[in-house]
């Protein structure tokens, strides 16, 4: 994918995001390779002026790590409260994310172990993800556009710090989200890779750059993808407490 082709791609993307509105995938350029897709995504928060505050990671069936840098990144009040506010809000996540208490460097010839790695982290959270795409058919878009749409991230809520035992595989998570009164969510939580900190260990050991210190690092819904209207009164309780209010401009 050559740089005006990558750039081109950025600025439809990006505009589509300030609309709120989603694209058509056939009528795009996708992106040849992981490699164009994540300077795509790139391009996009640069030409924005967005900070990456953090990342959201995942592990690909073929077991390679995925993952793409989230902006707009809020923080709970102490009581537990926070509004959050895109105009495309299309979905939520509930998930545990990690804060960075220090550089997280590219691993060189010694890869990071589950201790080494966090031994990086200053603490773990609860998190809400929000998902806003810019894509027709969200995340079964074509997987190098989805990519290079930083894999429909529109933002995160970063909850209450929590007890480490929490990052423990093979647990179940007491959750019950409810959004504008209704029950969407009710039972164990699981993680997809049944441990927390898998897709953050394989992110980490095929980094080439520095991840600095105080970002946010999230590994994966607990609940799948939940739709939201266009305004959202959500409360979650059970392992974490935290009540959100999300709206979508693009209704306005």
């Amino acid at each position: 994918m050559s740089v005006a082709s990558s750039t081109s791609l950025a600025s439809q993307l990006s505009d589509a995001d300030k609309a709120g509105r989603r694209l058509t995938s056939a009528s795009l350029s996708e992106p040849a390779t992981p490699a164009d897709a994540f300077a795509v995504q790139h391009e996009t928060l640069s030409l924005n002026g967005w900070l990456t505050g953090g990342y959201k990671v995942a592990i690909r069936p073929d077991g390679s790590s995925v993952s793409a840098p989230m902006a707009h990144i809020t923080h709970a009040s102490e009581s537990g409260t926070a509004g959050f506010e895109r105009p495309a809000v299309d979905a939520l996540e509930v998930e545990i994310c990690f804060v960075l208490g220090k550089d997280l460097p590219a691993p060189g010839t010694t890869p990071y172990t589950r201790e080494t790695l966090l031994d990086h982290v200053a603490g773990i959270y609860s998190g809400v993800e929000f998902l806003g795409h810019r894509l027709d058919d969200g995340s079964k878009s074509p997987a190098l556009l989805f990519l290079a749409d930083r894999l429909g991230n529109a933002g995160y809520v970063r909850g209450e710090e929590l007890p480490a035992k929490l990052i423990e595989p093979g647990q179940s998570y007491p959750l019950t989200i409810t959004v504008n009164g209704d029950t969407v969510f009710e039972g164990p939580g699981k993680h997809p890779n049944d441990d927390p900190v898998a897709a953050f260990l394989l992110f980490a050991n095929t980094l080439t750059d520095t991840v600095a210190k105080g970002r946010i690092i999230t590994t994966g819904s607990l609940c799948g993808a939940i739709p939201t209207p266009p305004r959202a009164a959500i409360a979650i309780s059970g392992f974490t407490t935290l009540a959100v209010t999300a709206i979508s401009t693009r209704e306005g």
